[in-house]
């Protein structure tokens, strides 16, 4: 018990999840020496499908929880999907999007009329890290590429007074350095396990708050009126009790008119990345929370979405970024171009 307790968190929050399984149980025949891998194996096959549908379920899954696993079956009643029966026409069949107004002509107005007035701005960014921290470079593998240009563009283009960012990070230093260049806009940024840089505190950055978003009092939200910002990159799941529910049924709802709302890792028309599901097991659920609120809603309109832009019109993308092409080479170019960044705003003038 205590070896399980120990060792099966490290394994799980490796590089090497994948290989936990025969990492645990060479471990074991380490310790014991005599144990037989393959009927170790037999046994948990065995012996855990009972444990799970057995009277002492509640028992087994307290004690699992305590040391930081959720062990359930894998059942149609359970979030997680079984990976082995998922369809592999899923990754490439876009939806249709039906009852969303995907508001193309302001995307494209956006696209090429608004954002290469910044080019000469944000061709000067870094590309790699340097020594010294708290600067934002595109080659962050977290917030770059389409994502990253377009957000520095949509700050300086609406000039928000008031930017609240919930989930913190690279993202939050880019939004920073275009904060500090309007000279009018105040960054606040909502984060619970906060990075050396945010608590030091960098250009731009007004205030920084070291709580969970679903802990902050409606109220606050209200200091945001038309034109300001909440850039969201939450936790991106959908579950009893969390930051996702919270902000999608109790915070945009009261938005003022006007409100900017940006959404990261959003890849409509198209499901969540195949990698990130089938190889890195992120069960994310967030986009499919916003395609049903944005269906025949008449009151949020879409500004930009990058994921939709790379489908529908990237040569465009590609003649107003051409920078990407070099910077980002080694990347599978839906990847490059397509990006997550999703931008609304609450229509200015509906009550």
């Amino acid at each position: 018990s205590r070896f399980v307790a120990t060792v099966i968190p490290v394994c799980f929050r490796s590089a090497n999840f994948r290989a936990f399984f025969p990492v645990v149980l060479g471990e074991l025949a380490v310790m014991r020496e005599t144990i037989d891998m393959v009927e170790l194996s037999k046994f948990i096959a065995t012996v855990m499908p009972l444990c799970l549908h057995s009277a002492k379920f509640q028992e087994i899954f307290s004690a699992w929880e305590r040391h930081g696993f959720h062990v359930t079956p894998v059942h149609f009643y359970q979030p997680i999907p079984d990976t082995q029966s998922l369809p592999k026409t899923l990754w490439n069949r876009p939806s249709e999007l039906v009852g969303i107004d995907m508001n193309c002509s302001v995307q494209l107005d956006l696209l090429r009329t608004c954002f290469p007035k910044f080019q000469s701005e944000y061709e000067q960014f870094l590309t790699t890290q340097t020594e010294e921290q708290g600067h934002f470079y595109l080659n962050n593998h977290l917030f770059d590429g389409t994502d990253a240009l377009v957000a520095y563009c949509m700050v300086r283009h609406f000039q928000p007074r008031l930017i609240i960012e919930i989930g913190s990070g690279f993202s939050s230093l880019l939004l920073g350095q275009a904060a500090a260049k309007n000279n009018t806009s105040a960054l606040i940024c909502i984060e619970p396990y906060p990075q050396e840089f945010l608590k030091q505190g960098f250009p731009g950055l007004h205030r920084l708050i070291e709580k969970k978003v679903e802990d902050i009092d409606l109220e606050f939200f209200s200091e945001l009126h038309a034109g300001d910002v909440l850039f969201i990159d939450s936790s991106h799941t959908v579950k009893i009790g969390g930051d996702v529910n919270y902000l999608f049924l109790e915070v945009l709802p009261r938005l003022e008119p006007g409100v900017i709302v940006h959404i990261h890792d959003i890849f409509l028309p198209f499901e969540y990345r195949r990698d990130w599901v089938l190889d890195e097991f992120r069960f994310w659920t967030e986009q499919y929370l916003l395609q049903a609120f944005l269906i025949f809603n008449s009151e949020f309109e879409v500004l930009t979405a990058c994921s939709y832009l790379a489908h529908t019109y990237l040569e465009d993308l590609k003649a107003v970024f051409p920078s990407l092409e070099k910077i980002k080479a080694a990347v599978p170019s839906p990847v490059r171009w397509g990006g997550g960044s999703f931008w609304m705003r609450r229509k200015p003038g509906v009550n």
